[in-house]
Formats: C-alpha cells, structure tokens, sequence
C-alpha cells in the first residue's frame, strides 16, 4: 500500500513543479494596461461624483460619503499603482493621466443623468466598497493594497475570494469539488496530467501558485487508506519517499480534511531547466477519498540562479495556503 502511494506521489511532484516555474518579476504591458484600466475607472468615479454633488445637491452628503468610503478601502491601492508607473516611466505616466482626464471630461455629461440614475450611481458606488466590481479592475485594486501585499491571507479572510467548482468532469476524476482562492489568485487550468486547477498569484503573474491534483490509487475492492497507513507514512524513513531527488524535508504531520486521513509535508527543493534552476519551496497535503489520491501543492519560488526572489519566503504565503486547503468542498460526500 505505502510503495503505491509513494509512486503517485511522486509523479504528482515532478509534474508539479515544472508547471510554473519562470514567471516575470517585472512591471510587464500586461499589467501597465491594468493599471491604466483601474486608475481610468478611479478617475472616472471621482468625476462623476464631484458632478453629481454639484447638480444634485439634495444627494451631495451621500455621493460625500460614498467617495470617502470607497477611499478608505481602494486609495491606498491608487497610491501604489501611481507610485510604481512613477517609478519606471514618469513621463509617459503623467501624460496618460492627463489624456484620461480629459477624456473623461469630454465623455462624461451628467445634464444627460436624473436625479435618481444620480442617486442609483451613489449606491453602486458604495456597493464596489464590497469588491463587486467588473474584472480585471477589482483584482488590480486588491493587488495593490499594501495589507494584503504583506499579508496575502487577509484578502481571503476579508471575503475577497473566487469559488472554483467542479462537477468532476476530465482530470477530476469524477470527484466533484470546490475550492476557494484570493480573488488576485487567477485559475488556470493545469496544462499537465492529473492537475485538476492552478491558481497563481498576481492575477496569473506571479510566482506563487496553488495546485490541485487528483490521481487513482489501485486499490482491491473494499480496501480503503486508513489513519493507520497516513501514520505508516509519516515515519521519518517513509516520508523521504515523497519529497524530489535532492529535496530537503523540512517538517510534517497528519491531518484530516473532509473527515479524510490525510498528511502534510514541507520541504524544499532546487529544479533547472534549460539554463537556469530555481529555488521552490513547497507544503503538499494529501487526503484520500475512496480510490481516489487528492493532492493541494502551495509552492513559493524563492531563488533564481541563486539570486533571492525576495518576495517574502514561503512564511509569507503559508497561512494562506492553509485558508486556500480548508475550504475544499468534496461535493459527492453530501449526497
């Protein structure tokens, strides 16, 4: 039974940590067109607010409150997107907001707007407080805000999330499930056998993900992994078996999600492809449903070629990996 599950685990790990292993640390186009994107929608309210105030003046104090409320949450995000398009092209920078505010002006005419698409506009605003704003601006603005650049769980915990479901179609296996994530955490799907979903970090740009991965243990009918095999494996001799070729284990432990007998283990591991090799640092958990092998790999990068990535270390990431685990929802055991 252990030497089955070893030989899973291992082919899990090894597609793993390929899947994503060179993403940029750099301001890309990409991301300059968000920022543009979500700074345009930032003005564009502000102006629109400031026009409603003066016109309708009976409503003033609401559209008031709603710009400062919107301000507390998402201002110090603006902050930082100017403070980094500053940073690596002023110029160019000062010159497009410029052309959006006059492009707003001349867009924007609020003579055209009664009194109640005035105070209708009032209230979307404070409802985008919430995050209910179209995609891809309200990932840029959480991207953005420094408390959940330094603590990456309390985007998750203050309800910033995406809900992944599957019906268990494909590399599900028939094992339909939900998983929550950041709402910054993009869900991709793995381009690579047995991984159900990814979700990188960054809105799909950076270098941290979460992967899920299912795969079929060949067991005898009516045989199932118990808590006595997880502890079996849990040895420090077994538990070797499951981390890479030169991987060094950091801790481990048992754990039970779902109900299911499972096992977490942490360790670290260097992998080079073509010219350069990376540093990842990686916590898997395992849980077994039926004769089925779930696996939850959080994966941090931290060198390349040696050079730090200087993102914060998997510390950083590990609470929220912890959060991203727990709310997997295995829908076939409620029916």
């Amino acid at each position: 039974m252990k030497i089955i599950i070893r030989q899973i685990s291992m082919i899990f790990l090894l597609i793993a940590l390929t899947s994503n292993a060179f993403a940029e640390i750099k301001l890309s186009n990409a991301l300059a067109k968000d920022i543009g994107q979500a700074y345009g929608f930032y003005l564009g309210q502000n102006y629109s607010l400031s026009k409603i105030s003066k016109k309708y003046p009976s409503i003033s104090g609401l559209a008031f409150i709603a710009e400062k409320e919107f301000s507390a949450t998402f201002k110090s995000s603006i902050d930082g997107m100017d403070a980094l398009m500053a940073k690596y092209a002023k110029n160019e920078w000062d010159k497009i907001k410029k052309q959006l505010t006059t492009q707003i002006s001349s867009s924007i005419n609020i003579d055209k707007i009664s009194e109640t698409q005035a105070h209708q506009f009032v209230e979307l605003v404070r409802e985008r407080v919430k995050g209910n704003i179209e995609s891809p601006v309200i990932e840029t603005l959480l991207l953005f805000k420094p408390g959940y650049n330094n603590d990456p769980e309390r985007e998750f915990l203050d309800g910033f999330k995406y809900k992944y479901s599957t019906n268990g179609v494909g590399k599900a296996k028939n094992v339909a499930f939900s998983i929550e994530s950041p709402k910054t955490w993009v869900a991709k799907e793995g381009n690579r056998p047995n991984i159900v979903q990814k979700f990188v970090s960054e809105n799909g740009r950076g270098l941290e993900l979460l992967l899920i991965l299912i795969k079929e243990v060949p067991l005898q009918p009516g045989e199932k992994i118990t808590e006595k095999d997880v502890l079996e494996i849990l040895n420090p001799k077994d538990i070797q078996d499951f981390i890479p070729d030169g991987g060094v284990y950091l801790n481990s432990g048992k754990l039970t999600l779902e109900s299911l007998p499972g096992f977490w283990v942490h360790f670290k591991t260097n992998m080079s492809r073509v010219r350069s090799t990376v540093g990842m640092e990686t916590i898997m958990y395992t849980i077994f449903y039926e004769n089925k092998m779930i696996q939850i790999q959080g994966q941090v990068m931290t060198s390349i070629n040696g050079d730090p990535a200087d993102r914060g270390g998997f510390k950083k990431y590990e609470k929220l990996f912890d959060l991203m685990t727990n709310s997997l929802v295995i829908a076939n055991m409620y029916k």
